[in-house]
């Protein structure tokens, strides 16, 4: 008896656009649910560890179940380790570099000794689970639906960022205000300077260490930071702000033709 050819298996969908979008509002969903449910300030998530256990860790920790189901049902290919190592410029480089010495400065200017452990262990949980659920979410399952077809790692990486900013818009009726506008601002630049970690390594790991390290800083920056901290923690914001920027028109410009995974590629 003849043995039928084993076939390789494949996920619950393929890799695109609606797919990207579907996951990316279902984790929105979620988190928001559960923050919004919570009835406390965005401005006053990380003052007290019980703040932070019921608003990022539990929203987080519920988007990090959703996503692990996700990429488990849909099992594509290239999700954490890109099939191409691409070229990065020396501006992307500087900007890693700035933005690795701009969270070493955060931490160095935190009050560590007027940090209740409580709030300190929420901190550091909400931080890891951060920076593997947007990573996850963005620099993997989004960038990853992006690039499907053989699209540009232009439109890919810009879309990515644009995208990551938007998804902080919730913030605003969260509480944040006006200020909630430039956060979504700098989540689009600070986006692609993470994308980078990725495109510079080859993996995503690197840019959820450098995602939830930031936000751990800047979550006891917040808080508890030192006096001095203030003016050259806006100023190192400021330049990387203005690097995003400029990244995101050198992506455009050089990256347009680039193809990190060309079509056909498949799922296997």
């Amino acid at each position: 008896m003849q043995q039928a050819p084993i076939r390789p298996q494949r996920g619950l969908c393929a890799p695109s656009v609606a797919a990207g979008v579907a996951v990316w509002l279902a984790y929105t969903a979620v988190t928001v649910t559960i923050q919004f449910s919570a009835g406390i300030p965005y401005t006053e998530w990380f003052k007290t560890a019980a703040n932070a256990w019921r608003t990022g860790v539990m929203s987080l920790a519920a988007g990090s179940i959703l996503l692990i189901a996700v990429v488990a049902a849909t099992r594509w290919s290239h999700l954490w380790h890109d099939p191409v190592r691409l070229p990065t410029t020396p501006l992307m480089k500087l900007a890693m570099a700035l933005c690795v010495g701009a969270t070493g400065l955060r931490l160095a200017g935190v009050r560590w000794a007027d940090v209740p452990l409580d709030l300190l262990a929420a901190i550091v949980v909400s931080g890891v689970l951060v920076g593997f659920a947007e990573e996850t979410l963005f620099r993997g399952l989004f960038l990853r639906a992006l690039r499907e077809g053989g699209r540009s790692e232009a439109v890919a990486a810009i879309w990515t960022a644009v995208c990551f900013g938007l998804f902080h818009l919730p913030n605003l009726a969260m509480g944040t205000g006006l200020v909630g506008t430039l956060q979504v601002i700098l989540a689009a630049t600070s986006g692609v300077v993470l994308y980078l970690f990725r495109r510079q390594t080859g993996a995503l790991w690197p840019a959820m260490l450098m995602h939830g390290t930031w936000d751990i800083a800047a979550f006891l920056a917040g808080t508890h930071a030192q006096p001095w901290l203030s003016v050259p923690s806006l100023a190192l914001q400021a330049v990387l702000l203005l690097l995003g920027l400029a990244l995101l028109v050198g992506l455009y410009r050089s990256d347009r033709a680039t193809v990190a995974l060309p079509a056909g590629t498949g799922q296997a």
